[in-house]
């Protein structure tokens, strides 16, 4: 709506946009045109819009659209909450917009409005065109000239002078047994298929004059056979690079809980994925951008000021513009879809609520691409209030040490593994307390209380460094056994010499 800086060259944009269409897939927007001389032949083979027609600020004598069809409306211009429109003509000084072909509007309303030398809009016949269940019709033409009269051979109004531009009808004619759709005729059994818009010349689905919902080669359908997409209002083979297939429909995105796969959209096996970035520290002001993430990029880390809440400081400016709150740690549960952090976590937290990570019963891998400290760490958790980590599903960390330092509650059982794991609650106390391993539990290794708990994975949890440890120890004992053999293979022999 905005004026436009250089109106030629918005001209001859719009030209070069629309000459030789036929189908514009989204909105026919005619805007400041405002030499009255202006040629706008392109605009002569334009059948169907998807959206909305908006002309405003045309001052050209006759707009002309001679094969205009059929409007659509499934992109609306929204006035205000209430008010939708799928043609819109305003503030122009033309003297007729004619559409002689146009014989429906699916959805939307339809506002004419200071246009004061528009003839003949007022003698149309709207309800005939438009179709949509909440569309309004605000058609106020108060011209100030002697406008013409229709041609002697319309039958009603018309959209500008001659036979040509005589209003055509395929419904206020209808027996009532066509009352769902249109006619070819005054006969009850001249009443179009369903699948057709606008009108017909026949009853089958081969002879609409448009589609309303889809085309497939010569027939009209309101939906797509199996083998072929819905794109626009065409049935294809193959959807258009760069679209997905969902649901027999061409897509941009997958609808919900469904993913890409082979270019298709197909039904999440549990949380669809999901990357959220990672932010500094967590707290209550961003925890729900964490909502439904499967994926963390970056880091995660946990501190105090997490549950404390804080005040941010920054060097532009010494005090922030508001004070973190306080957070429960029961907010963490938003991390129950979460299965892995790109990089470290980092959890130094300490409140009377926050006594394990079940919060995290689904997280699977650490990537540690980033680390943590001088002890390059990938799972830093140090002087926390945790008892029992309960980190379950976590099958791999990939590269950097696991800390687990002066937490005065956490339950722990040493491992072979290369880890500090230091200064955390003494094993009798544990016992003392019940927090030991399930009998079901291979090795009595586990991350919290019951079977659930039990470790299965853990064998598998540091891949590359644990892996080449056992894997050099396996070497280490095969190369012995066979320098053990060779010794006394060879001393054996010499004994009988």
């Amino acid at each position: 709506m905005s004026v436009r800086s250089n109106r030629l060259k918005h001209y001859l944009h719009l030209r070069d946009e629309y000459k030789n269409c036929t189908h514009i897939d989204g909105n026919l927007e005619l805007t400041w045109l405002e030499d009255p001389k202006m040629d706008l032949d392109f605009l002569q083979h334009i059948r169907e819009v998807t959206g909305y027609v908006l002309i405003n600020f045309v001052n050209v004598e006759n707009v002309v659209l001679p094969s205009l069809q059929i409007i659509r409306g499934q992109i609306l211009f929204k006035v205000n909450s209430t008010h939708n429109y799928s043609l819109i003509v305003n503030h122009s000084t033309m003297k007729s917009l004619e559409l002689p072909s146009l014989r429906e509007i699916l959805s939307g309303s339809v506002l004419i409005n200071e246009t004061n030398n528009l003839c003949f809009a007022q003698t149309i016949d709207w309800q005939e065109i438009v179709t949509g269940p909440s569309a309004m019709i605000n058609v106020s033409t108060i011209t100030g000239r002697n406008c013409s009269k229709c041609h002697a051979s319309c039958v009603a109004g018309c959209w500008g002078e001659g036979a040509h531009n005589c209003q055509k009808f395929s419904r206020s004619n209808c027996s009532l047994q066509c009352s769902e759709g249109r006619c070819f005729g005054p006969n009850p059994h001249d009443c179009c298929h369903l699948s057709c818009a606008g009108g017909c010349t026949g009853p089958t689905n081969k002879e609409c004059l448009a589609c309303r919902n889809l085309y497939d080669d010569g027939i009209y359908r309101n939906e797509c056979p199996e083998g072929k997409y819905a794109y626009a209002t065409k049935c294809m083979k193959n959807c258009p690079k760069n679209l997905l297939k969902d649901n027999g429909a061409c897509v941009r995105r997958c609808s919900p809980n469904k993913t890409t796969k082979n270019g298709e959209c197909v039904t999440c096996n549990g949380p669809c994925p999901k990357t959220c970035p990672d932010v500094e520290v967590i707290h209550s002001d961003n925890i729900d951008s964490f909502r439904n993430c499967t994926i963390i990029d970056g880091n995660l880390v946990i501190l105090d000021q997490t549950f404390n809440g804080f005040m941010p400081v920054s060097a532009d400016f010494p005090f922030g513009s508001q004070i973190i709150k306080m957070m429960h740690p029961d907010h963490l549960e938003v991390f129950s879809t979460l299965r892995e952090v790109t990089g470290y976590i980092n959890i130094q937290g300490d409140h009377p609520g926050f006594t394990n990570l079940s919060y995290f019963q689904n997280l699977e891998v650490i990537g540690g691409r980033q680390l943590y400290g001088n002890k390059e760490a990938s799972l830093y958790i140090i002087k926390t209030s945790l008892k029992l980590l309960e980190l379950c599903s976590l099958k791999k960390i990939n590269s950097g040490a696991v800390c687990i330092l002066e937490n005065r509650n956490l339950c722990k059982k040493s491992h072979t593994h290369e880890s500090k794991i230091i200064n955390n609650e003494a094993s009798n106390q544990c016992m003392a307390e019940n927090l030991y391993c399930s009998d079901e539990c291979t090795d009595a290794a586990c991350w919290g209380l019951g079977p659930d708990q039990c470790s299965r994975y853990f064998q598998f949890i540091f891949s590359f460094s644990s892996s080449l440890s056992v894997l050099m120890n396996i070497l280490r004992t095969i190369v012995y056994h066979i320098a053990f053999i060779t010794y006394y293979s060879l001393h054996y022999l010499a004994s009988l010499i």
